[in-house]
């Protein structure tokens, strides 16, 4: 892969995809569907990256997070006379180097991210994801929305990279707490971090039910 990239770029309000990861949503502003176009003229892939504030209607590179997704479009449907529906495939983190172009559409220079090594000996590693498997059972447990099919998917998963980056995905969790996941390169301190998310969202959970 190229040390930096070219290419047209969708700025995200309150979303956030990971690598390895699907996301679906509409889009509405006209940079972001020029965006869109011009990357299926070319090889599909966009840069998605989230805005710092929500309600910047035409962001410029301050507005926008340094890191984000490069990502595959997989499909675009029409749903309105101004809206798309799209479905994104993550493939890696990348970050933003120069946004060259806010008009028609968001391009820039954006260099891929490598994910960091962490020393971390088998048994540590274990502990881990039993740790993390046990977050999200209990987590699980309190959303009844979550599907089944993810729950078997995160228990299958073994990769602590991956599996931080599926879990951040699949479950509810503010934009910047999303967004802090996606900056961490190191994988087993990702999957820390994701750990400690899951044990908040859960006790918050616990206190929304006794509540009711």
């Amino acid at each position: 892969m190229e040390t930096t990239m070219n290419m047209p770029i969708l700025a995200l309000r309150g979303l956030t995809i990971f690598p390895g990861c699907v996301l679906s949503f509409d889009v509405e502003r006209d940079i972001s569907i020029h965006a869109l176009e011009r990357a299926m003229e070319g090889d599909q892939c966009i840069f998605l990256v989230a805005q710092r504030e929500i309600g910047a209607a035409q962001p410029e590179e301050k507005d926008l997070y340094t890191v984000g997704t490069v990502s595959v479009i997989r499909q675009i449907l029409r749903i309105g006379g101004s809206t798309v529906r799209v479905m994104m495939e993550g493939r890696n983190r990348a970050k933003l180097r120069r946004l060259w172009q806010t008009e028609p559409y968001l391009q820039g220079n954006v260099e891929p991210i490598q994910d960091l090594r962490s020393r971390i000996s088998a048994f540590q590693l274990e502990a881990l994801l039993r740790q993390t498997y046990s977050n999200f059972s209990e987590y699980a447990s309190l959303a009844p929305r979550l599907g089944e099919e993810v729950s078997s998917a995160v228990m299958e998963d073994r990769d602590p990279g991956h599996l931080a980056d599926f879990i951040a995905q699949n479950i509810a969790l503010r934009y910047q707490d999303k967004q802090a996941i996606l900056e961490e390169s190191r994988p087993v301190l990702r999957l820390r971090k994701v750990n400690e998310l899951l044990a908040r969202e859960s006790e918050v959970l616990g206190f929304e039910q006794e509540l009711e």
